[in-house]
């Protein structure tokens, strides 16, 4: 049965959480340290925690490796991490190796420890980055709108799985939203603050049937999350028509994720495992490249782009190709 439960992250503090913290010179009453733990324990995304605890298991099977005792890994000398950051050069870019050491930096801060990584360390991850290897990973194919189009051809419409995929991937491509805004990491629950509701989609507001969604939380805002506005297209792509469709089969509560389905177990939240899954398996069977994206990345059916994630800043993109004027666009 779903609920809204704001879900903690307890597992992966529990990883971050190797030594007790210490104890402050003064102490605070018990209501107030706990305000303080509890602040510190909502610092970080769920999914940002999990991949820290990824390295921070790894930092662990290093020190295992060279013998480093327990007692000199946190806090860890300039020269551990030196060597940490070393053990990766011709395996990873020098970005990734920056982003372990975040993890770790994070893993001291968690445990209020001093950070001792300095200008030696800083050095060495420009030489990781000077020798790290060439990028063997293609870049990631760009959704177009005809492969919107095969969506709608081939889904089943009025299965609620198929239109619900079909409404996010529409919604996801207009709106330029990231799937994270709009889809739970998990089935059966997800975080009210965190993911668009039924709610949060106004009623149409104009003849075309534009509808207006609040983002409750974005990349760039964060917890003041955005409003965005899906309009409207004249194709097999339109977000209007998939969202109304979606709505009609699945009648989704107000409370629930604005893209959950009706299974034979009851109501489920559309992750984006499943999402990509059923998307990719249409695209496979019609030999068009699939996506693993965190977003649905626009590209004009025949004017090719920029290699990288996308962002919202390229939503305009579609609007000027459809020639609608690029100041109008930007508004």
């Amino acid at each position: 049965m779903m609920n809204d439960l704001d879900l903690s992250a307890d597992a992966f503090l529990d990883v971050l959480s190797t030594l007790p913290l210490h104890v402050h010179a003064h102490s605070f009453s018990e209501q107030t340290e706990a305000k303080i733990k509890w602040s510190l324990d909502h610092a970080w995304m769920d999914s940002t925690l999990k991949k820290y605890c990824g390295v921070v298991k790894d930092f662990h099977a290093f020190c295992n490796k060279e013998h480093v005792p327990s007692r000199n890994r946190l806090p860890a000398n300039e020269h551990l991490l030196c060597a940490f950051a070393a053990s990766r050069v011709g395996s990873l870019a020098g970005d990734m190796v920056q982003s372990h050491m975040a993890a770790l930096k994070a893993w001291h801060v968690y445990n209020n420890t001093n950070w001792l990584g300095g200008t030696r360390l800083r050095y060495i991850i420009n030489g990781v980055s000077n020798l790290a290897p060439q990028s063997s990973k293609p870049p990631r194919p760009p959704v177009t709108r005809s492969m919107l189009s095969t969506l709608a051809l081939h889904l089943d419409l009025s299965n609620p799985l198929d239109t619900c995929c079909l409404a996010a991937a529409c919604f996801a491509l207009w709106g330029q939203v990231r799937l994270g805004e709009i889809l739970s990491p998990w089935e059966k629950l997800f975080k009210p603050l965190s993911i668009a509701c039924r709610h949060h989609l106004s009623h149409p507001f104009n003849a075309n049937g534009s509808r207006k969604c609040h983002l409750p939380f974005t990349g760039v805002a964060k917890s003041k999350g955005e409003d965005i506005v899906v309009c409207r297209q004249n194709d097999s792509s339109d977000p209007i028509r998939a969202v109304n469709n979606h709505l009609s089969v699945n009648e989704v509560p107000p409370n629930l994720p604005l893209f959950s389905f009706c299974s034979e177990k009851g109501w489920r939240c559309l992750t984006r495992k499943r999402f990509l899954s059923r998307c990719n398996s249409i695209w496979l069977f019609h030999n068009i490249p699939t996506t693993t994206s965190h977003s649905l990345h626009w590209r004009h059916d025949r004017i090719p782009t920029r290699r990288g994630p996308s962002r919202r800043c390229q939503g305009p993109r579609p609007l000027v190709f459809r020639c609608i004027p690029p100041l109008l666009a930007l508004s």
